[in-house]
């Protein structure tokens, strides 16, 4: 998952709270005149003020724009200003403010005008933003071949030769983000909801499948939490290499937009944000149960059973190569500032809700989504809401199962005891390792004449049963299919990237690398590696420490150079592989390209993949990835 794609809700959320000083909302109807060409940006804000509103007010205005003139009840108003902070002095009576502003965002990054695609984004106060309730009203002017988007309503809109004029009505859950680019734009109403495609031309021909895949989307959830809560839907290629999702919006890199995963995991993904996180926000001070919900019911749910199981192993392969400092209760998780962040957020916070379906069943699970939406619609909400209305939905308290795997940090730890198979059954011992946890253990039992399951009560740190089976028992295995959020044990476990990735520290090891191969070799780097420090040849490298070997040249010659053993798979022409090194004195993932323009083709898509144990690239794109296989007995196992 791109997860896959970053997300700013929390940042967002934060950054409202601290900005609210105001408890009645103002209203904006802004003026903003658009110029990607040059760059330049000029604006005319018309602010109601909130009723009985005197004294010192402050208003937020982003560096780099210059307020031309302030006018309180159209008389001119004086103002300080330090920052992004005015500071203004309200004359008695005032009712209204006017503020005329402009300025040049030609910058390389974000806030940026450019004519291949702009991008004002909601954190930038790229309007005089007075306090967290603030309602925006703004018409956008944009020359001819420019169309705007605003993460709101769209009101009005006229294309003429003389440009565009564009009104729109700005949601209020989060600052609204401005974007604007030469887009070709597809829209269909869809049971009274509008739903765009701002594409640019060369990707215009995916907007229809595109906006299929929203309607089915949107119904889709609609029918399981409630009514979409927004009026449309637009997803806007972006020439930036990002992923966004925002309320009725997604933003999207143009080169993304081609990929099969964009439409099969990222859309539903950034579309299910429209509920939880949008619509529901997240509560400051409670944990980040957003990214785990919209993974669990996007990426998990709409996955078939062999997916699905994947993803449980990869889930739990990825908690047992966080480093256990970098470990946290689903309580503390804010965002994803690191990929060890998603591994508790995304990963076990979706499995959480794969345990609580599978205890609660599936109608009571949904039912509980509903009441929950329900109820907190417009609002914020923490872990304490969502276990409510579960409870409501099942008339049962739930403190003991969100305790143990929400306010705790951790995995149960499981090992099997005592085996004894017998002619019409097997006893055996379960043991928890550390403080134990409340389980449903499934255990499977291999007969002369198939397979059979039981559930275990598990809450001590040691239980012993007796189970009978209609043949003869010839094996067993705990939890073999993965439900339980818990350490994987030896034999199930086998090297990804992620192993690599996840660690604090790890060196940089260049086999023989041509002159114009050491950026890309640095860049690449810099992206898989918490922390890239400068790379050594490999007569220095430290062979007990983690490391990337980064060379040019086939699989079997850096393997060679490395002293490693060649990995073994099926043949195929590729331009890079990448694999986690199986057999290394320390967790070691090699890179082998033909030649520097394939081994750069490599920064933006590799770390995306970081739950592989290897992949075969052709120019960028992976053509084949896999997992080692894993032993065929585990300590989780037994045999008669």
């Amino acid at each position: 998952m791109i997860h896959r794609l970053p997300r700013l809700i929390l940042v967002l959320a934060a950054l409202l709270l601290a900005a609210a000083a105001h408890a009645a909302p103002a209203t904006h109807e802004l003026l903003l005149t658009i110029d990607p060409q040059r760059g330049d940006l000029h604006g005319r804000d018309r602010i109601v003020l909130p009723p009985g509103q005197r004294g010192r007010v402050q208003l937020e205005l982003g560096e780099g724009l210059q307020v031309e003139r302030l006018t309180a009840n159209g008389a001119p108003l004086r103002f300080m200003r330090e920052g992004e902070r005015l500071s203004v002095e309200l004359p008695a009576g005032a009712t209204r403010l006017e503020l005329h502003y402009g300025g040049r965002l030609d910058g390389s990054e974000p806030p940026r005008l450019k004519p291949e695609g702009s991008w004002l984004p909601g954190e930038f106060a790229w309007y005089p933003r007075f306090g967290e309730a603030d309602r925006l009203e703004v018409t956008v002017l944009a020359p001819r071949g420019q169309l705007p988007v605003l993460t709101g309503e769209l009101v009005h809109e006229r294309i003429g030769e003389d440009g565009v004029r564009a009104t729109f009505r700005a949601y209020p859950d989060e600052p609204p983000s401005l974007f604007a680019g030469p887009y070709v734009v597809e829209e269909r109403i869809h049971r009274g909801l509008r739903l765009r495609a701002y594409f640019h031309e060369e990707e215009r021909r995916l907007a229809p499948a595109y906006l299929d895949d929203v309607a089915v989307h949107v119904d889709r959830f609609a029918s399981i939490i409630g009514p979409y809560p927004y009026r449309g839907f637009a997803v806007v290629s972006a020439p930036h290499p990002v992923g966004l999702g925002y309320p009725g919006l997604t933003y999207v890199s143009r080169k993304i937009l081609p990929l099969p995963f964009m439409r099969a995991r990222s859309l539903p993904h950034e579309i299910l944000h429209a509920w939880w996180g949008n619509a529901v926000r997240v509560a400051g001070g409670s944990g980040n149960w957003a990214e785990g919900l919209t993974t669990y019911m996007s990426d998990y749910r709409l996955s078939g059973p062999a997916e699905r199981e994947r993803m449980r192993r990869e889930w739990l392969r990825d908690h047992a190569a966080l480093p256990a400092a970098d470990d946290q209760a689903l309580s503390r998780f804010v965002g994803k500032l690191h990929a060890r962040d998603q591994v508790v957020g995304y990963g076990k916070g979706a499995f959480v809700f794969h345990m609580l379906e599978q205890r609660l069943g599936e109608r009571a699970f949904e039912s509980g989504l509903r009441r929950f939406y329900a109820s907190r619609r417009g609002q914020a909400a923490g872990w304490d809401d969502l276990r409510r209305a579960f409870e409501e939905a099942v008339g049962e308290r739930l403190e003991g199962f969100f305790g143990q795997w929400v306010d705790r940090a951790g995995a149960a730890e499981l090992a099997l005891g005592e085996v004894a198979f017998e002619e019409d059954g097997v006893r055996l011992t379960l043991v928890q390792k550390g403080a134990p946890y409340r389980l449903r253990v499934p255990v499977a039992i291999d007969t002369a004449q198939g397979r059979e399951t039981r559930v275990l009560e598990l809450a001590e740190a040691a239980r012993s049963v007796q189970l009978r089976t209609s043949a003869r028992p010839v094996g067993l295995q705990v939890d073999p299919e993965h439900h339980l959020f818990r350490r994987l044990v030896a034999g199930e476990t086998v090297p990804v990237l992620r192993d690599l990735t996840l660690l604090p520290q790890a060196q940089t090891v260049l086999v023989e690398l041509p002159q114009e191969a050491g950026e890309p070799a640095r860049r690449l780097a810099r992206q898989l590696l918490q922390s890239a420090a400068a790379p050594v040849p490999v007569d220095a490298w430290q062979r007990e420490s983690p490391a990337l070997a980064i060379g040019i040249g086939t699989p079997q010659a850096v393997a060679a150079a490395l002293g490693l053993p060649a990995p073994q798979w099926p043949p195929g022409t590729a331009s890079a592989v990448v694999w986690a090194a199986p057999g290394a004195h320390a967790p070691t993932v090699v890179v082998a390209a033909q030649d520097p323009g394939a081994l750069e083709s490599l920064i933006r898509p590799l770390p995306h993949y970081a739950g592989e144990s290897w992949l075969r690239f052709q120019q960028g794109r992976v053509v084949e990835r896999g997992l080692w296989p894993t032993a065929p007995d585990n300590a989780l196992s037994a045999r008669r």
